[in-house]
């Protein structure tokens, strides 16, 4: 079977390709695949043309209509909220119990680490014990996500990070603006190295976050501006989208609209990440500009001001502050609200910053005065 143009224009994970270009072509496919990783690495892009064609069985015109999602044999599972439940389980479950419609095959594409505990055992009877040709597409962060029942059924894929060369060289051959700055804030996912150097919101939060950083040096007032700052760019991208997917539908029933707002919401709560994210890469660069390794800063055309604010705070613990933030992404999990996990870190990373390392030059200088 000729598989030339399935996976064509996908940057990065060549050992994942091979691999399934490989099934594709042999006809030696798993029932169950696994493809893991961190956001943005393309998982979600290859189980869309790995399903294509697995539906299409060779057809060209199938393959194409599959990629547009109008082929009725390749479904794409969102979770409702923040789990998929038993219930979308169970439609899927009833439809892989049945012949295709009209392809080779069917093939389900659904996030693995948003399954609830009965929508995953429901999910797990079927791949004990797989019917005819359906092939399940499971996509998760990581493979410690997934319910080790599951994991074992499934033939685990890895996706890591694209090198940031690749990145920009594919940013460059799109034209995009300042291809090595974007690349390098993609932080390895060509999605969101896109976004950078596309969205103008991104590039506001971007630069608002870049702010809020520094601030931990003034008033509690500053501080908390600079709080509101950031959540408030991160309401105007959940605002953007929700106004997005309600202009793709011509006239929006009440489940459209609630559609929108969920989407809404998920992209405001992806900005407060991606705010948090930010704030660590800032402290990292400032941590690489400290020690003299101004080659792995990220904000490349941030250089200067990184360089005068690492005067302002000889022995800061840059990457203390850093590592502050791995506890507010965590308490995201928990509907914590924004504001208030962004205050309680910026206090913990003044800190940081504004209490040095014992026998930092400033320290020495209180010690004598």
């Amino acid at each position: 079977m000729d598989r030339t143009g399935t996976f064509d224009g996908i940057v990065g994970n060549a050992g994942a390709i091979r691999l399934l270009e490989n099934g594709l072509a042999t006809g030696r496919v798993a029932h169950a695949y696994l493809f893991f990783g961190p956001a943005g690495v393309g998982k979600r892009t290859v189980a869309r043309r790995f399903g294509a064609a697995l539906v299409a069985g060779g057809d060209v015109a199938a393959e194409d209509r599959a990629r547009r999602g109008l082929h009725p044999d390749l479904a794409e599972v969102r979770p409702e909220g923040a789990f998929t439940t038993i219930g979308q389980v169970r439609e899927i479950l009833r439809l892989a119990s049945s012949r295709p419609f009209e392809g080779a095959r069917r093939a389900f594409v659904l996030e693995a680490d948003t399954l609830n505990v009965q929508a995953a055992n429901a999910l797990l009877k079927t791949l004990e014990e797989p019917e005819g040709d359906t092939v399940f597409i499971l996509l998760a962060g990581s493979r410690e996500g997934v319910l080790p029942t599951i994991l074992s059924r499934a033939q685990a894929v890895r996706f890591n990070p694209v090198p940031t060369v690749e990145v920009e060289e594919f940013l460059r051959g799109r034209g995009a603006p300042e291809p090595a700055l974007a690349a390098a804030l993609g932080r390895g996912s060509v999605g969101l190295a896109l976004r950078y150097a596309e969205d103008p919101e991104l590039k506001e939060l971007r630069g608002t976050v870049f702010g809020a950083g520094f601030s931990v040096a003034e008033d509690f007032e500053a501080r908390h501006g600079a709080v509101e700052g950031i959540v408030g760019r991160a309401e105007a991208l959940g605002a953007a989208r929700e106004k997005e997917v309600l202009a793709s539908v011509e006239e929006p029933d009440r489940r459209a609209k609630d559609g929108a707002k969920r989407a809404g919401r998920a992209a405001r709560d992806a900005a407060v990440r991606e705010a948090i994210d930010l704030l660590a890469l800032t402290y990292r660069d400032a941590a690489a500009v400290a020690v003299g390794a101004e080659e792995l800063v990220a904000n490349v055309d941030r250089v200067e001001e990184l360089r005068a604010r690492v005067d302002e705070h000889p022995g800061a613990d840059w990457a203390g502050a850093a590592l502050a933030l791995g506890e507010a992404r965590a308490a995201l999990a928990y509907n914590v609200s924004p504001e208030a996990i962004l205050e309680v870190a910026l206090s913990r990373i003044r800190r940081n910053i504004l209490e040095p390392f014992p026998g930092s030059s400033t320290s020495a200088s209180r010690a004598g005065a």
